[in-house]
């Protein structure tokens, strides 16, 4: 491997999937409504507020259960929900920074002419033995792109939070980070829809939580006049050894592909048309196309679809499309792509940036090198989808 490859797989070292912390709250903002099926409505200031309060919200809510999977679950075992329809509150996320906070750090800066929208979904809150099983939160669409959860300052111990993503694990301890405070916080955790949360059991007093999903918006349908636009902590280096890179004139002598590997998950339909999802991309995703747009390199997203054939043999397509793989007597072979997969399919072939063949996707091209056109893998490419037939 080249200096400049590995500098460029270095640089796109995975960052962890969520960001964490506290934003202070001012007392103004601590006022929350909520309906009763027995006594209308009602409120609880959530920085200054009684154990009987809290025991009310609670028995207003919808009584979910989280991390059971069979029998009789005693009540206190129960998490309360309450959809947004059925509570109002005066937090307000544009007034804390947070907005600006998750730009920078979960998306590690954004492109001009997007914005994000928060949407509020849901109040939970949790008494003593209380927990919430490994799960992930369901997406409702191609635009959205995780979920921020806000834990205000009610008195609790346990429910020690844990997200997890690509067997890696992180916690968020937000009873001890609340509890330390000396001035009104809430805490605060965003992260990716593909990220798995799990929250430990509330050994004493109560969590309250309110939820809200994060959608990329464009520029001229947000609400919000306010854009952001910041570099990712590692964009200026990747720009330059990507730039040494494209500029060597021995990387790729006859022309191809550089193939970067997404690192999130994004929703897919068959036959869908990949590219699509350019408005979408997170994280460092996003930011490898900022750079490209800048040198400038021509990019689009594609699936590249690998064949097991007999013998060590190996056959990779790339495709603008989801195909749909289900027929049983669908064979590869090396003749056009596209009378096999349709249109915007082309086979491809790894080489290192040197032109010599990736020994561990080698395949048996000889005989067809002017059907195919090669590609370096510049960083990991994950699967997590395989057919066998």
């Amino acid at each position: 491997m080249s200096d400049g490859l590995a500098r460029i797989r270095a640089t796109l070292d995975v960052r962890p999937p969520y960001c964490s912390g506290t934003c202070e709250i001012a007392i103004e903002q601590s006022m929350l409504f909520y309906s009763t099926a027995t006594s209308g409505v009602r409120k609880i200031n959530l920085l200054f507020h009684t154990q009987d309060q809290l025991e009310s919200l609670h028995e207003a809510c919808q009584l979910a259960v989280y991390g059971h999977d069979h029998g009789e679950v005693p009540k206190k075992l129960k998490a309360g929900r309450l959809d947004a329809t059925a509570f109002a509150t005066q937090f307000r996320l544009e007034n804390t920074g947070l907005v600006d906070v998750v730009g920078q750090s979960l998306l590690e800066g954004i492109a001009v002419g997007r914005d994000i929208r928060f949407e509020l979904y849901e109040l939970n809150i949790y008494g003593a033995g209380s927990f919430v099983g490994p799960h992930k939160n369901a997406t409702n669409s191609d635009k959205m792109f995780g979920f921020l959860d806000i834990v205000f300052p009610t008195l609790h111990t346990g429910g020690i939070c844990s997200l997890r993503n690509n067997e890696r694990a992180w916690l968020v301890d937000f009873a001890t980070m609340l509890s330390e405070a000396q001035i009104p916080l809430v805490g605060y955790a965003a992260y990716f829809n593909e990220v798995e949360r799990e929250i430990g059991t509330i050994v004493s007093g109560h969590r309250l939580m309110l939820s809200y999903k994060l959608y990329f918006v464009s520029g001229g349908d947000s609400p919000s006049a306010t854009m952001i636009s910041a570099p990712g902590p590692f964009e200026p280096s990747f720009e330059t050894a990507l730039t040494e890179l494209v500029n060597d004139p021995k990387v790729l002598p006859n022309g191809g592909y550089l193939g970067f590997g997404l690192r999130h998950q994004y929703p897919v339909s068959s036959e869908m048309r990949v590219d699509t999802l350019r408005s979408c991309l997170k994280g460092s995703d996003a930011i490898i196309t900022r750079v490209l747009n800048r040198l400038p390199l021509s990019w689009s997203i594609r699936v590249l679809y690998r064949d097991r054939g007999s013998h060590s043999e190996q056959t990779f397509v790339l495709h603008k499309f989801i195909s749909d793989l289900s027929q049983q007597d669908l064979v590869w072979s090396h003749w056009d792509a596209s009378e096999k997969m349709g249109p915007g399919a082309e086979f491809v072939r790894f080489d290192d940036e040197l032109g010599n063949d990736d020994e561990k996707r080698a395949g048996d091209y000889s005989k067809y090198s002017e059907d195919v056109v090669d590609i370096i893998q510049m960083t990991e490419m994950p699967s997590v989808t395989n057919v066998h037939s």
